[in-house]
């Protein structure tokens, strides 16, 4: 099974964990009925002990939940994309308006897991018209995103989460070159990211250790989320997890100002792709 597979796995069991709790941010019958099948003792211990080990993970989902949202209610996207979406409930649980067309690009043994356990399954995407696409992100997958339907002249909004680390500085550029080409101006994409000091911090080495270990390395950061994104054309929004409301009660790291040098940072970001200036 790939690394990134089992990533999608443990994402999944976070947000299982954060919908049996009866404080939750979300619910996701997706993940909760994954891990009911899949891991029934965790299942069992999460209905009768609340976990807190995901604070950070619900807060997240919450922030990019109402960000999708917020695009497609009250901007003019009816195109979302989620990139690497694993075992991604969003088009099952959230209340989508008329209209709207997700896809959910990942790789293609990871959309057959996907297909084959959505089969045992009743959910269905009723508010939505789903897309499955086979891809890899380190490879054409604007092509085959295109293939399925999805049209670069239409406003979309985009789902970057808990991916852009695991892969090189080159190709997560590529991935928001290639994100930026695809999108019609009014566009809006919303990204997960750290910055280049989490990889210096000493209370991270265990966990960046653990994860070369298991296969799932970290690669790459950003330091500074609004400079890069600009040079591409994105007007961008960077809050960290515990700057949220929704982190209130939560186990939630709170970073320094960000002029503070050193810290280790997650990165949360909305950004807009501006129409241009008009002529003359």
């Amino acid at each position: 099974m790939s690394s990134l597979i089992e990533t999608a796995h443990w994402i999944a069991c976070a947000r299982a964990a954060e919908s049996l709790r009866d404080d939750r941010l979300f619910h996701d019958p997706l993940a909760v009925e994954f891990v009911r099948r899949t891991e029934p003792d965790l299942y069992a211990r999460l209905r009768s002990e609340p976990s807190s080990r995901y604070d950070v993970l619900a807060v997240r989902t919450r922030f990019f939940d109402d960000c999708l949202l917020r695009a497609v209610t009250t901007g003019p996207a009816r195109q979302v994309v989620v990139l690497a979406a694993g075992m991604d409930g969003r088009a099952f649980r959230l209340p989508w308006p008329p209209g709207v067309t997700l896809y959910e690009v990942d790789l293609p043994a990871a959309v057959e897991e996907k297909a084959a356990f959505l089969s045992r399954t009743s959910l269905t995407a009723d508010r939505c018209h789903r897309i499955a696409v086979g891809a890899d992100l380190t490879d054409d997958w604007p092509s085959a995103l295109v293939d399925a339907g999805f049209r670069s002249d239409l406003r979309t909004a985009w789902l970057a989460e808990g991916v852009l680390y695991y892969l090189t500085e080159h190709q997560v550029n590529a991935v928001v070159d290639r994100v930026t080409a695809l999108s019609a101006a009014g566009s809006a994409c919303f990204l997960e990211h750290v910055n280049t000091d989490l990889y210096r911090a000493p209370w991270m080495q265990e966990w960046l250790r653990t994860m070369r270990d298991e296969g799932r390395p970290w690669l790459s950061g950003v330091a500074d989320p609004e400079t890069w994104l600009g040079g591409r054309g994105w007007q961008a929004v960077v809050r960290e997890p515990g700057e949220l409301a929704e982190a209130a009660g939560r186990l939630v790291p709170r970073t320094p100002p960000r002029a503070t040098p050193g810290a280790a940072r997650t990165w949360l970001i909305s950004a807009d792709l501006a129409d241009p200036a008009p002529s003359g």
